[in-house]
């Protein structure tokens, strides 16, 4: 169950209601999500002859943009604030969101700047009745949780229920099509990762960097596939903006292995990634990464090579915490690495630089058997 919630004038075409908005939250309602449009102001007088008899609600709450009337209705369903839609049009919207711990979808035909740099964003109302249809099925949960002292992984969904034909190369493959294409799968993969980011407490989380891990061969201009879905994941889930587009947090000063397609022998050893991984010194300007809790992005990860080279480059260059993202997981080969790294992590390492302190299995890990068919929706063949 979603609780799906918008501001009259999120209806609004030339001053009257849009039908299809309108037949869009009514079918919701008829879904068992409960819907309800929220204003500082009176109820408008076309309300009841659009919403009569459909359960949806007109709720007048002055000042609503604290937030408060999400945690209020999620309670009264049985919800918590992560399971709630706000659907923003206007700057007051996003404040109710932001504020209120709610998953935020930018209406396509704001004017709003605040609502145009959120980053789930729908064409349309069929764009919003799909996120509702494609995300309702999933519970928020992550796939895959492990905690060490150095960092923590968290998966969204066991890839190895894709079958055994599919790899990390064509599932990466499969992703970038998802996210070039947009649309209603694109917001919808958003939701799901950003829910499950809410529900870890990332929405109140002060002091945030987020980042992707790079490609093999990456340009490190920050134009990858995998960097916008970053950025729109950021928008959705932070209140802040410790990260700067167009400045990567990690460079690929040379090329390395594609371990995903077979190639640099040992899957496990992360020498390869150390010597050609290296943190941008953007970042190391005034600090930028003291004290603060980094986010890595990556698409899906078998033994965690390139988290754990990103946790001993981060932690060394003074993150106080750093968690580790994966859309998904391949098998049960997923490794902590305890590296130490001597050098500065902001420049070039030699094997002079880094000694591998242990390579173990990640201890204490914990898998969640949330329904795989969402996933496999979003991302098809």
């Amino acid at each position: 169950m979603l609780l799906v919630l918008t501001s009259p004038d999120a209806l609004l075409n030339g001053g009257v209601p849009d039908p299809v908005l309108v037949k869009v939250l009514a079918d919701a309602k008829a879904a068992a999500h409960p819907v309800g449009l929220i204003s500082n102001h009176a109820e408008p007088a076309w309300f009841a002859a659009s919403f009569g008899g459909t359960g949806v609600q007109f709720l007048h709450t002055p000042g609503r943009q604290s937030g408060t009337i999400i945690s209020t209705n999620a309670t009264k369903f049985g919800l918590n604030p992560f399971d709630a839609l706000v659907v923003a049009v206007k700057d007051v919207d996003v404040q109710m969101g932001k504020n209120g711990g709610a998953i935020l979808v930018a209406a396509g035909w704001s004017t709003s700047m605040q609502v145009q740099a959120l980053g789930i964003r729908i064409a349309n109302p069929q764009e919003l009745a799909d996120v509702i249809a494609l995300t309702s099925g999933w519970a928020g949960q992550w796939w895959y949780t492990g905690t060490t002292p150095q960092y923590s992984v968290r998966a969204l969904s066991d890839l190895s229920g894709f079958g055994k034909a599919v790899t990390q190369a064509d599932f990466a493959k499969r992703l970038t099509t998802t996210v070039k294409n947009g649309g209603a799968r694109l917001n919808s993969l958003l939701t799901l990762t950003a829910r499950s980011l809410l529900i870890d407490g990332w929405g109140t989380q002060a002091d945030q960097v987020w980042a992707v891990y790079p490609s093999s061969s990456s340009t490190n201009n920050d134009s990858e596939v995998l960097s916008d879905f970053t950025h729109r994941l950021r928008t959705t889930v932070s209140r802040v903006r410790m990260c700067k587009r167009g400045e990567p947090l990690f460079i690929r000063h040379t090329p390395s292995v594609k371990r995903s397609r077979g190639g640099g022998g040992d899957r496990t050893d992360p020498t390869d990634q150390l010597l050609t991984v290296l943190l941008n010194p953007f970042y190391k300007t005034n600090g930028r990464l003291k004290n603060k809790h980094v986010v890595v992005v990556d698409d899906c990860m078998t033994y965690g090579v390139s988290f754990g080279v990103a946790a001993a480059l981060l932690r060394k260059a003074g993150a106080k915490s750093v968690t580790d993202v994966a859309l998904g997981k391949f098998g049960n080969q997923l490794r902590h690495y305890e590296i130490d790294i001597l050098g500065d992590p902001f420049k070039r390492l030699t094997t002079k630089d880094f000694n591998l302190i242990k390579s173990v299995h990640f201890p204490g890990g914990a898998t969640n058997a949330v329904p795989q068919a969402v996933l496999q929706a979003l991302i098809p063949k």
